[in-house]
């Protein structure tokens, strides 16, 4: 599949946030709202990177990452949101691939993930991905951590 990625910008904000009236997309990552972009636009690529991702010019997904500052290896996803009406066509496994790759070629070699131990959808994605439960318990706000299979913890 052949994706594009882009830094997300504020001319992208529009389309994504329209997303956000699917009630799945909205319960688990929203509500959207200024303070998000505001957060994204202003965070240092030292410290995460925002993906704006297209297939023929069509924003079809956005991901967020944040990089642990003590071990440069590591990358955290923070959300990934396909647009709703691509749900179940493949996109959001084509997307998360692609980073792989991208983040194979840069030296980051693992990556971990806080899912929410009611959002059976977003479970079973990650577990089709490789990623492993490592926690047993969620933590105060509701979340494990997930960990694709083979990374160990630093």
């Amino acid at each position: 599949m052949d994706l594009e990625f882009k830094h997300f910008r504020q001319e992208h904000y529009p389309e994504y946030a329209s997303w956000f009236t699917d009630p799945d997309l909205n319960r688990w990552l929203g509500p959207m709202d200024t303070a998000w972009l505001d957060a994204v636009l202003c965070e240092p690529q030292s410290v995460g990177v925002t993906w704006a991702v297209f297939r023929d010019a069509a924003l079809v997904a956005v991901v967020e990452t944040c990089f642990d500052l003590q071990d440069p290896l590591v990358c955290y996803i923070r959300a990934i949101a396909t647009k709703p009406a691509l749900r179940g066509s493949g996109i959001g496994t084509a997307v998360l691939q692609h980073l792989f790759d991208r983040h194979a070629r840069q030296g980051i070699a693992k990556h971990t993930t806080y899912i929410s131990t009611h959002n059976p959808g977003s479970i079973r994605f990650f577990e089709r991905l490789g990623f492993v439960r490592t926690t047993s318990e969620p933590n105060a706000h509701g979340y494990a951590e997930w960990r694709r299979a083979g990374q160990t913890s630093s």
